[in-house]
């Protein structure tokens, strides 16, 4: 995969999760029996998307 594209694969990957997580923070908010390991679950696929993006900029 070239480069430009891993960027955007990544990125795209991350953006996805932000949307997920956030989608999943406004179900909390309206319904406190989302169970907090979904949270947790979401942080964590948040944490890894953004650490594989910052990789692949040279960041980390």
């Amino acid at each position: 995969m070239a480069e430009p594209e891993l960027k955007n694969t990544k990125f795209d990957a991350h953006v996805d999760a932000i949307e997920k997580h956030k989608a999943l923070l406004e179900k909390l908010h309206l319904d406190s029996n989302t169970h907090l390991d979904e949270v947790n679950n979401s942080l964590e696929r948040l944490t890894l998307t953004l650490e594989e993006y910052l990789k692949v900029l040279g960041i980390t």
